[in-house]
């Protein structure tokens, strides 16, 4: 069937038969043209609400019989459009914010495709449990994670939130609602998780949770070197006893000043500011009253270049941890800024040789103001996805590029992340898929998902037969 955009008289039939659920007035259209990337834009020809995935059903129904695109969203964090529609239908996910129920001893919360997580964690957390895995910002969906795969700083334990999701109730392109799991419809589950909405739309979850203690304690380690972190990151990752419950690092730059970068330059023409860089280690024991850990005895063997503080945090403020930081990007102006991310994973004998590499070319001003970059050490075989692409080896590097860029230098850095992106490939990288993706060939994507590619067409014939499902996105042919 061949995707179109609607006519007035298709748009004036879809709010007929649906009424307040459709949405075609201009203010409510422009609020969804673009995501958090901020640099694709592209207008929707109307916005469903939809609460269950009765609601969903009916209007993929009325799109297949009438040839639109569906695109379901939910805030809208990825960074490339995504979340966005040419001209389609774009179903708004956010009335679907009900936890159903939190089972205490079965540790499974049952839970809209909508919700987001800060919500789950602010609910269950006081019953004295956690998502065995949360990404670093909360106010993201449970369903829009699920998407891409979900990685967080207990990942090196737990795999991708996609990894601990135990059931899914979804809506195929066909229209079909379905209940699948490892158990049910497994075909459906494994394409669904990091699918990225091209064979189903997920309108509730049922999410693993552990029992979690009211403290943590965190640890403020620094390192100057990172080979030195990614040894002592092995240590950590490979310890039997579970000490350290999380992980989190990144690279932080400490300018030094200009250099030339050319010869026979002037150095007002050919002159950059570089930097030193540093990668903070951040680890985390959680512990109970009476159960505080003995710090020089869980950090012996451990090689920083300095350690710097404890902190003491509640679970709860913990998990949120990093709520202060967007705070402060909603004062800098970041927030408002265009954020193309660039986010891969690499195996781990390469990683080191290749930040090293892109980092001794990076100007610390391209991050913007607000900006950063990721470090996420794992474990090679926590997650069990099959659509979640990452390198073999026991254990793996995420890496990730995350610049606030204004308009007038966009086009510079939209390069300079094209760049960074084909290095990671010549290093044996697999892009994670939430941010700047420029992928605009059936082969880079064949590429991209290797033995599972014939897994995706034939999923993509089987669920979502007329191609209504986030068109563009993904390049089949």
């Amino acid at each position: 069937m061949t995707i179109s955009s609607p006519s007035q008289s298709v748009l004036a039939d879809l709010k007929e038969r649906f009424g307040d659920r459709i949405l075609l007035e201009q203010e409510v259209l422009e609020r969804f043209r673009t995501d958090y990337g901020g640099w694709v834009h592209r207008q929707a020809g109307a916005v469903a609400h939809c609460s269950n995935a009765e609601e969903i059903s009916e209007i993929i129904r009325f799109c297949r019989e009438h040839g639109l695109s569906v695109t379901a969203r939910g805030p809208g964090h990825t960074q490339s459009g995504q979340s966005t529609s040419d001209g389609g239908v774009l179903i708004d996910t956010s009335a679907m914010q009900q936890i159903h129920q939190v089972d205490e001893e079965g540790l499974v919360a049952v839970c809209d495709g909508g919700v987001i997580w800060r919500d789950l964690v602010r609910t269950v957390v006081p019953m004295g449990f956690v998502p065995r895995v949360l990404t670093n910002n909360l106010g993201v969906s449970i369903s829009g994670t699920l998407s891409v795969a979900g990685l967080g700083i207990a990942s090196f334990r737990y795999g991708a939130q996609v990894d601990n999701v135990v059931e899914l109730e979804v809506v195929t392109g066909a229209g079909d609602i379905v209940v699948c799991s490892e158990n049910e419809n497994k075909d459906l589950f494994d394409v669904v998780r990091s699918g990225f909405g091209q064979f189903a739309v997920i309108a509730r979850a049922k999410i693993r949770l552990r029992p979690c203690k009211a403290k943590v304690r965190k640890y403020f380690l620094l390192y100057d070197d990172l080979g030195a972190l990614m040894r002592d990151s092995e240590k950590v990752m490979a310890q039997g006893d579970d000490t350290f419950h999380t992980l989190e690092s990144w690279c932080s730059p400490c300018p030094q000043g200009i250099r030339r970068i050319g010869e026979g330059m002037e150095l007002g023409e050919g002159a950059q500011v570089f930097a030193y860089w540093m990668y903070p280690f951040h680890l985390s024991i959680e512990y109970d009253e009476g159960e505080e850990p003995n710090d020089e005895e869980v950090l012996k063997g451990l090689a920083p270049y300095r350690f710097l503080e404890t902190a003491e945090f509640s679970q709860l403020e913990f998990c949120e941890r990093l709520q202060p930081i967007f705070q402060l990007w909603d004062r800098s102006g970041y927030t408002d800024m265009a954020h193309p991310w660039m986010e891969t994973v690499l195996p781990w004998d390469k990683a080191q040789e290749y930040i090293e590499l892109v980092l001794s070319n990076l100007p610390p001003q391209a991050l913007g103001p607000g900006g950063h970059i990721l470090l996420w050490p794992s474990r090679g075989d926590t997650s069990e996805a099959p659509l979640f692409m990452t390198p073999p080896g026991e254990f793996v590097m995420g890496w990730g590029l995350l610049p606030g860029v204004p308009q007038k230098f966009l086009a510079q850095a939209l390069a300079q992340l094209d760049m960074a992106s084909e290095l990671s490939f010549g290093y044996g990288g697999k892009r994670y898929l939430s941010g700047y993706i420029t992928f605009d060939t059936a082969e880079k994507w064949q590429q991209h998902f290797g033995d599972q590619w014939p897994r995706m067409l034939a999923a993509k014939e089987r669920y979502d037969p007329d191609g209504v499902l986030n068109p563009g996105f993904i390049q089949y042919e």
